[in-house]
Formats: structure tokens, C-alpha cells, sequence
């Protein structure tokens, strides 16, 4: 190629990257344009537990539509857990009664309770809301005490069938006049349990396949 052919061709290449210039600051405009017509989603409703990517805040207690009292199902009469979380030791949601489980006791024990324990005779509002849900043939719309995020899984029964007791993670729950979330239940928490740091010195794996799976 003569010098003089290579001169001519620089023309060329300006000329060329002055169209794509152009090209590529149109594209970048009708961009933006479209951006402005049609912006992004955001979301600004998140209701009352919107993901963020954490557990439950610790001491949670939301109020109840029934005041259930654990202190006297679990102190008083003795009633032991899985008769009312009936899937703990089976499945890796506790569960909660069912209403005819309920109410096997309080078609007998109804809201109409005498004098008793130096208690005088009255009428107990949650037995009484707990037959108009019966009557309506509804279930008692309880609110859930803890969450863990989406990218975890806890199986009840693993470890209650290892021998971790409700209290371990709930805390006294059978003095709980009102739920409340008594640990933490954030990712140090549970590791902490796994590597034997607690007392009994329960020990598990704790490599990142055993909860996010």
C-alpha cells in the first residue's frame, strides 16, 4: 500500500467514529427518554413485615386475638406441648390445634367459670371469643410470634427428637402470660448451640448446607 493510500483512509476512520458517536449518544437518549416515561417499579407498601432479609426482632409480642393463658394449660393442668403443637417432634412446622382440639375441652369447660382458687364466679372473655370462632366455624386467626427468613429452615423435629427442649429457643413459655420472642434467633444464635458453647453442650454440623438448603 502507497503512503498515499494510507493517507486516504484516515478520513474514513474519522468519519466512522463520528457515526458511531452519534449512534451511541441517539441510543443513550431514547433511553433515558423511555426511562422517564416508564420509571422503575418501586415498592412502597411492604405491609407489616415486608422482607428484610432478618429474623424476627427479639422480645416480639404481638397481641393475640385470644389472651391464651400457658400458665394455666401448662402449670396448672400439666398439659404437655404437643397436645396443642401436635407436629413438633414430626414435622418442621410445630403446628397449632385445630379448633375441635380446643374445643374438646371448652364444649365442657365453658365460658361461664365458677368460684374457684379465690377467684370469684365470672365470664371469661377468651373462652367466650373462642366459641363465637367455633360457631362461626372459623379458625382463631393467631399471629405468628417468629420468622426466620425465606433462606433458612429450622426442623422442630430434628431437634426435639434430639432432646432440645421448647424452652432451649422459646424460653419459659409455660410462665409466658403473653408470648414474646425470648432469643434472638439470628445466625450467631444458632451456631453458637451447634459448636457446643450452651449449656447442656448440645454439638451438630454447623457447615452452611445444614440450614440453607
Amino acid at each position: 500500500m502507497t503512503q498515499r493510500r494510507k493517507w486516504a483512509i484516515i478520513p474514513g476512520l474519522v468519519a466512522l467514529a463520528a457515526v458511531a458517536a452519534l449512534l451511541s449518544a441517539y441510543t443513550g437518549a431514547m433511553q433515558q427518554q423511555q426511562q422517564q416515561q416508564a420509571p422503575d417499579t418501586v415498592i412502597t407498601e411492604r405491609g407489616a413485615w415486608g422482607y428484610s432479609a432478618a429474623s424476627s426482632p427479639q422480645g416480639r409480642a404481638p397481641v393475640q386475638p385470644i389472651a391464651f393463658p400457658h400458665p394455666t394449660h401448662v402449670q396448672t393442668l400439666g398439659m404437655n406441648c404437643l397436645y396443642c403443637h401436635f407436629a413438633a417432634n414430626k414435622s418442621t412446622d410445630p403446628g397449632l390445634p385445630a379448633m375441635s382440639t380446643c374445643m374438646g375441652c371448652h364444649l365442657v369447660v365453658g365460658p361461664n367459670r365458677p368460684a374457684m382458687n379465690g377467684r370469684p364466679a365470672r365470664v371469661s372473655e377468651g373462652i367466650t371469643t373462642l366459641t363465637n370462632y367455633w360457631k362461626k366455624k372459623q379458625p382463631v386467626p393467631w399471629v405468628r410470634v417468629h420468622y426466620l427468613p425465606d433462606y433458612v429452615n429450622f426442623p422442630h423435629m430434628r431437634h426435639v427428637n434430639a432432646g432440645v427442649t421448647c424452652q432451649t429457643c422459646h424460653g419459659p413459655v409455660q410462665k409466658m402470660t403473653r408470648v414474646y420472642q425470648y432469643a434472638s434467633l439470628n445466625m450467631g444464635w444458632c451456631v453458637n448451640c451447634h459448636v457446643g458453647n450452651v449449656n447442656p453442650a448440645w454439638k451438630a454440623r454447623y457447615d452452611c448446607s445444614v440450614c440453607h438448603y
